[in-house]
């Protein structure tokens, strides 16, 4: 059986567990690279299982898949670590909509200061590739706020369950806030540029436009 859900490490287990009383083996293989990815048959899988049986599904694993990266032997590792990439996914998000928002309150390009970040303090895949849709003013949705809102807080919850608390990880505590606070206000189908928005309103002088 392969999960290919991001659901919290605790569920997979418990999944794998009912999973091996009736004999069937089980792949935790969270993905990576977003719907158009998946759609290319390009997407990562962070695969965690028994030796044995991912070897046997290898050539299944591959259909979809460009990247494998095989993480750990226990059902669990793999969404594990797919909690920790999203929760730097998030920081990464969360830093760049409030940098570019910065830049066009101080009169500047959003384009030209994406473009410098891209060769300076180098880019990032997610937000590089949100940011440019943004500065576009491209807002379709092709992924939404609830994801990342999701796993950043599924991180911390992890970290919580081997004893780290929010102090212990204040970066990672305040990028999840954003994701949060958007779905408060009503953003939660919304693309994940639409941090752009909100870190726009927050630096707008008070008599600027009411918040998203």
């Amino acid at each position: 059986m392969l999960l290919c859900p991001t659901v919290s490490p605790q569920d997979v287990a418990a999944a794998a567990s009912r999973l091996a009383e009736q004999g069937v083996g089980t792949i935790d293989t969270p993905m990576s690279g977003g719907p158009q990815r998946a759609r290319e048959g390009s997407i990562s899988l962070m695969v965690a299982g028994e030796g044995a049986v991912v070897q046997r599904n290898l050539p299944l694993l591959k259909h979809p898949s460009s990247r494998l990266f095989l993480v750990g032997t226990r059902p669990r590792d793999g969404a594990r670590t797919k909690l920790v990439n999203n929760l730097l996914a998030a920081a990464n998000l969360a830093a760049a909509a409030e940098a570019l928002a910065l830049a066009q309150r101080l009169g500047l390009d959003a384009a030209a200061t994406l473009a410098v970040i891209e060769e300076s303090s180098r880019h990032n895949w997610i937000a590089s590739d949100r940011a440019r849709r943004l500065v576009a003013g491209n807002t379709t949705a092709l992924a939404r706020m609830t994801l990342l809102a999701k796993d950043s807080a599924l991180a911390l919850a992890v970290a919580q369950d081997v004893g780290v608390d929010n102090t212990g990880l204040p970066v990672g505590t305040s990028a999840a806030a954003p994701f949060a606070a958007a779905l408060q206000d009503g953003l939660a189908d919304e693309d994940g540029s639409a941090l752009f928005r909100r870190a726009l309103w927050r630096l707008s002088p008070p008599s600027a436009a009411a918040a998203p």
